[in-house]
């Protein structure tokens, strides 16, 4: 037993050390890629770098010391500027403890897939968030509440009326139920994404600071696109969406 201690401490547990926090690096890396994160990141090794040169190499003190100083502040920069990311993660994490992940019976994803297909046919345009493990409350509190059984005439009845009160804002769809309707979705604000309009940037601005599925539906085209975890997909046809709906967004990653 002592021999296995001493293997433990000398080998195993700084293997496991270097596991873990590759394991750590590497989520924080998928989590941020595409993001500003990424170039402030490369930003802050330059910095370091920069400092390791003025200290050990020129002994620049003055420099050297201001540069000590940065850190200080770092921590309350960092939680500042990735606070979408440090929250997304945590709710990420608290939704698979708890056993949150969200999942629709088949015969309601039918019905909401035709209330698609009758949205994109007749242009009306559309904007349906599905809850998955990250929690909509605080959008859904935005709208009006109904605690609704899906259906497609309900979604069409939302939507395909533009003169309805409920039209222009979202649905938010937790299990089997439509929780909430006319809701309001933080806009994506990048000028440099082609996309077609409000309910896209609503779409694309959601799945930003959630892990919902967001199927927006164009007034002007027709076109059905979901968003998920920060990406548009464009032209999805009725078979891919029943798809993506039943494995809450993952069947996107094999496109």
């Amino acid at each position: 037993m002592e021999t296995l201690l001493n293997i433990y401490n000398a080998y195993i547990v700084n293997i496991l050390d270097i596991l873990v926090l590759a394991i750590v690096f590497y989520r924080v890396i998928l989590i941020i890629k595409g993001t500003v994160a990424i170039q402030i990141i490369v930003g802050v090794l330059f910095i370091l770098g920069f400092k390791v040169i003025a200290r050990n190499i020129f002994h620049l003190k003055a420099l050297s010391w201001l540069l000590d100083s940065f850190w200080f502040a770092a921590v309350i920069i960092f939680a500042i500027i990735f606070q979408t990311e440090i929250r997304n993660v945590l709710a990420r994490i608290g939704g698979q403890v708890w056993g949150l992940k969200a999942k629709i019976r088949d015969s309601y994803v039918t019905e909401i897939v035709e209330a698609v297909e009758d949205l994109s046919a007749s242009m009306a345009g559309g904007l349906i968030a599905i809850e998955n493990e990250i929690g909509l409350k605080n959008f859904a509190e935005t709208g009006i509440s109904l605690d609704a059984n899906i259906s497609k005439e309900l979604l069409l009845s939302i939507f395909k009326n533009k003169l309805a009160p409920l039209h222009d804002g979202a649905v938010i769809i937790f299990n089997d139920k439509i929780s909430a309707a006319g809701c309001l979705l933080p806009l994506n604000h990048d000028m440099s994404v082609k996309i077609f309009g409000t309910r896209h940037r609503a779409a694309l601005g959601l799945s930003e600071v959630t892990d919902a599925v967001i199927i927006a539906v164009s007034e002007e085209t027709g076109q059905v696109s979901v968003a998920y975890k920060g990406e548009l997909n464009k032209d999805i046809s009725p078979v891919r969406l029943r798809k993506i709906i039943n494995t809450n967004g993952e069947a996107l990653k094999s496109k």
